[in-house]
């Protein structure tokens, strides 16, 4: 199944997914977002790959401005060593208006989405073209924490994951 979270800024998609990861002890593959910090302090996010590599995370934001070809280089690398993993869940955590001038990454993730039949994954509610399109995929399901609630969300995610292992 792929799944995917969606809701507004700070209500738990990402929290809900690696308590999933947890619960279900599921085998994963694919990306984190994590917060970057400078003396305490959130100065923009990073990519966190869940494949065994020499480098793991690298910065992809300063503060709300991307820094270039992030998405491109590092993104393509972790999506298509996830390619070699497809019995696992990929893990997508967030697709976002950031990488919208990736186009490598873009076409990557496209082809990542239709290889791998279990997704998590973490949609930014915007109409930016990209996230439309994976919204409206006929095998894609949309868990949307503005219409349900966290516990209600986490529920469904547990039961369509344990169905699927």
């Amino acid at each position: 199944m792929k799944i995917f979270l969606t809701g507004e800024k700070g209500v738990g998609k990402s929290t809900c997914i690696q308590e999933i990861i947890k619960e279900c002890q599921i085998s994963v593959c694919g990306f984190m977002t994590l917060p970057f910090y400078e003396e305490n302090k959130r100065v923009g996010f990073m990519l966190h790959a869940l494949v065994d590599r020499e480098i793991n995370d690298v910065r992809f934001s300063k503060q709300k401005e991307v820094i270039p070809n992030v998405f491109n280089s590092f993104g393509v690398e972790v999506l298509k060593e996830c390619l070699h993993y497809r019995n696992r869940f990929l893990i997508l955590d967030e697709i976002g208006f950031l990488e919208q001038n990736e186009k490598a990454y873009l076409a990557q993730l496209k082809e990542n989405i239709d290889a791998f039949n279990n997704i998590i994954g973490v949609l930014r509610k915007c109409d930016i073209q990209y996230i439309v399109e994976i919204k409206k995929r006929k095998d894609v399901l949309l868990l949307d924490f503005d219409k349900l609630s966290k516990n209600e969300v986490k529920t469904l995610l547990k039961m369509y994951v344990e169905d699927s292992l």
